[in-house]
């Protein structure tokens, strides 16, 4: 299921499109790093969500949900409710465009970052129970050398938060997968969710995006059928069974063209933003609110 393909009431913590949104909050997304890496994190110098990368015109990009940086790490939190094929070389890739990204020219290797790859599964991603997967990388000769390459990929089991002993890490595991709020911690992450879906320019935004979502899908379906009818008669087949491949072609279409939606989100926002500076908004609380940077509201309030 896509991330606009629920109703707005029945979004949760869980859903990409909340969990981008609260942890745009500082407060909660430097405490959920202390909680899921046990790092003491000072200070959150850049925060961004659903973070575009393409390094090369002709190079796959990628969408990160939550991309982090302090003056020591490069994190990304990745919030994953199904498909869980592939995971370990998605994080791969994931590791090598963050560290192409943000590494400046001329940086010598010694002084790269430590790079973590989070991934917080609804469910079990690789069918062995456990609440925590952990790469450990090591020389297959010989464990007297200790392999650092500051990488670091993790992947949780939110539905085997029973297990851990952690009380903190427990209790937000239990939030992602139950959406039962037994700590301070997690109560804030509630509430910060509710205040989320409270707003009324949220919620125009996710339904804006659904409606360009339906139409994409409408479109494409008709295409599609149109295609799958032609080939259909071309190659001798009944009109029902080009129907149903062409139906298949479109939704994956659809899919396709769904994923790309993020791409629309900066323009999207510069809209939101607009609309909010007209009503008087706070130039900070549109920041927040929209992912722009000031500099950018400001040249929109100049407009």
């Amino acid at each position: 299921m896509g991330q606009f393909s629920k109703k707005w009431e029945d979004l949760n913590f869980s859903d990409n499109y909340i969990f981008c949104k609260v942890m745009r909050n500082e407060s909660l997304c430097k405490e959920m790093l202390q909680i899921l890496l046990d790092l003491k994190v000072e200070k959150i110098n850049y925060i961004e969500t659903e973070k575009q990368i393409e390094n090369l015109y002709d190079a796959k990009g990628i969408r990160m949900d939550v991309f982090i940086q302090d003056s020591d790490r490069v994190i990304d939190l990745e919030m994953q409710t199904g498909d869980y094929e592939d995971l370990i070389l998605r994080s791969r890739y994931y590791q090598s465009a963050a560290d192409v990204s943000t590494v400046p020219r001329r940086t010598k290797y010694k002084d790269l970052k430590e790079n973590y790859i989070v991934f917080l599964c609804k469910e079990d991603p690789f069918g062995k129970g456990l609440p925590v997967y952990t790469k450990k990388s090591i020389f297959a000769e010989t464990d007297a050398i200790p392999y650092n390459d500051k990488c670091h990929n993790i992947f949780y089991n939110s539905s085997g938060y029973a297990k851990v002993k952690d009380n903190e890490l427990r209790n937000v595991l239990r939030f992602i997968h139950e959406l039962k709020a037994d700590s301070n911690f997690t109560k804030r992450l509630e509430s910060s969710v509710d205040e989320a879906k409270s707003r009324g320019i949220m919620r125009d935004e996710y339904m804006y995006f659904q409606d360009i979502l339906e139409e994409e899908k409408e479109e494409v379906r008709e295409i599609g059928l149109a295609e799958g009818r032609a080939q259909g008669l071309a190659e001798g087949l009944a009109e029902g069974l080009a129907e149903g491949r062409a139906e298949g072609r479109a939704e994956g279409r659809a899919e396709g063209r769904a994923q790309g939606l993020a791409e629309g989100l900066a323009e999207s926002s510069k809209d939101i933003a607009a609309k909010m500076i007209k009503k008087g908004y706070d130039l900070k609380e549109i920041s927040e609110l929209t992912g722009l940077a000031l500099d950018e509201i400001e040249k929109l309030q100049n407009v």
